[in-house]
């Protein structure tokens, strides 16, 4: 099973090949914001985000004109205008398309583009409570939390519109705006939605992030037997109900973690990663748990060679560099199925400024060179360099060459600079001699240990490692803009020919 998600096997076929970079790409691409809530997705855009992007917004009833089914034009007749005041007016008949019954006591939602001459959207047709609600969003305050504060009123309702529309505005908001609305959050009623078997996954994963902000002791101990139970109903979404159940018992909850999932070969590969991103959460958007309690919990896979590609990259951005002996064990013990955690151990030491590591990286490029040409190739490197700008809070000195944390800090310790930022590009090989890594100035994101997840397979790939250099944050998003405009064209091509060759 583990050996089936890993994506070395895509790189076989061209369209794999493909795939795989575009998934390399994709973190830089994606366009959610940053830190928007950590363990839910958005389906799509919101009621209110739609209705901001448009030139009109009103609600508007159905013309009947005889026909039983309509699945075509058909004209609606303005009752509220929204947004756009100056281009619509109430009793205005429009023209929109529309596939639904001919007759009906609904309302409908019209979205209208284009000022000089308004374009609408198919009608969507809308419940009383539906009706008030689109009303409602329109005149919310730009406060965050008070727009947060009405969306979760309407989080369970019955219409699935409202519902759903809910859910993805606490999706995209940013969790620090979540956490803001704590002493707006009902607890009892998320409590009971988690005990709820019929409520999706997602939907938990959100619930629970909230309950990890205004949760008790008490919600702990519950959440302490849904981990250890086997009922797969009672751990839905377990990535964020591990992440609450630490919020709230801090770093004495990373024993049952260790236990259950990160020390137990036995546990199933989904649980491990949900461990993992629930770590990832603490380690970039929490403060309850230190740093090296974290990464302590995380070298627990090191152990397991078919693992620890998952955590590799994480030790690399926060600047642990006290597992370079380690990694150069499990780079040479590696065999066919588990040759994946080479790329990123050749990562780890690319990242790693002690002089060491420079050394170790010229060895093991003689065991696999070609490992080490992919990685310099298609892999960005985290680089936790020293910030001149840090503030006071972060100005912990990183530790001397061959040193851990400083000793008796557990509970503060820091890697020095900011430990989320990346190389842009570095083609050449890294064990040449003027071979550097050099920190993104505009400190983008490595988010979801990319590096550690993609590797491509044992084929050859050519590469011109005659220039080096770190690309500004603006240079690395045009060339990737460009790379993916190549290969969607590419994509299309090629079903274009599959599409000719068998009609």
């Amino acid at each position: 099973m583990i050996q089936a998600k890993r994506s070395h096997l895509a790189a076989s076929s061209p369209l794999g090949l493909v795939a795989l970079l575009l998934g390399l790409l994709y973190p830089v691409l994606s366009s959610r914001a940053e830190n928007a809530c950590p363990f839910c997705s958005a389906a799509s855009q919101t009621l209110r985000q739609e209705s901001l992007s448009m030139d009109a917004v009103a609600i508007a009833s159905l013309v009947t004109d005889g026909r039983v089914d309509i699945d075509g034009n058909a004209t609606f007749v303005v009752e509220r205008v929204l947004r756009g005041e100056s281009l619509l007016e109430t009793g205005q008949k429009v023209e929109a398309n529309y596939f639904g019954p001919g007759k009906t006591q609904k309302k409908f939602l019209l979205l209208g583009v284009d000022p000089r001459n308004l374009v609408w959207s198919s009608p969507l047709p809308l419940s009383a409570d539906a009706e008030k609600y689109i009303e409602q969003i329109q005149k919310l305050p730009e406060d965050p939390i008070a727009r947060l504060d009405f969306y979760q009123k309407h989080f369970e309702h019955p219409d699935s519109l409202l519902a759903r529309d809910s859910y993805d505005e606490f999706a995209l908001a940013p969790y620090e705006d979540v956490k803001k609305l704590k002493s707006k959050m009902d607890r009892e009623q998320l409590m009971d939605w988690i005990r709820d078997p019929s409520i999706s996954p997602d939907r938990k994963r959100l619930y629970y992030t909230m309950l990890g902000i205004c949760g008790t002791p008490a919600d702990a101990v519950e959440f302490e037997s849904m981990i250890r139970s086997s009922d797969p109903d009672k751990r839905a979404g377990l990535d964020a109900l591990i992440a609450a159940y630490l919020m709230l018992k801090g770093a004495d909850g990373l024993k049952l973690i260790d236990e259950q999932f990160l020390a137990n070969r036995k546990a199933s590969y989904p649980d491990v990663y949900a461990s993992v991103m629930a770590l990832r959460f603490h380690g970039t958007e929490s403060q309850v748990i230190p740093k090296e309690s974290i990464l302590g919990s995380m070298r627990n896979l090191l152990a397991a060679p078919d693992l620890a590609d998952l955590v590799i990259p994480d030790l690399a951005r926060w600047g642990d560099w006290t597992q370079i002996d380690r990694l150069c064990e499990l780079f040479k013990s590696a065999n066919d199925d588990n040759s994946w955690v080479r790329v990123p151990v050749v990562n780890y030491l690319r990242a790693c400024p002690l002089p060491e590591a420079k050394e170790r990286l010229a060895e093991l490029e003689k065991i696999d060179p070609k490992a080490v040409k992919r990685a310099s190739t298609f892999f960005p490197i985290p680089a936790p360099a020293t910030d001149k700008k840090d503030s006071p809070k972060d100005a912990v000195p990183a530790p001397k060459p061959g040193q851990g944390a400083p000793a008796g800090s557990s509970s503060n310790w820091k890697p020095a600079g900011r430990p989320n930022s990346i190389v842009a590009w570095n083609a050449q090989s890294p064990s040449s001699e003027s071979s550097t890594s050099f920190e993104s100035a505009a400190g983008l994101r490595l988010t979801d240990g990319q590096i550690g997840v993609f590797a491509l397979s044992d084929s050859d790939f050519s590469s011109d490692s005659a220039v080096a250099q770190a690309m500004p944050e603006d240079v690395f998003l045009l060339n990737s803009r460009i790379i993916f405009s190549v290969l969607t064209c590419s994509l299309g091509a090629c079903g274009l020919t599959l599409w000719l060759i068998s009609t």
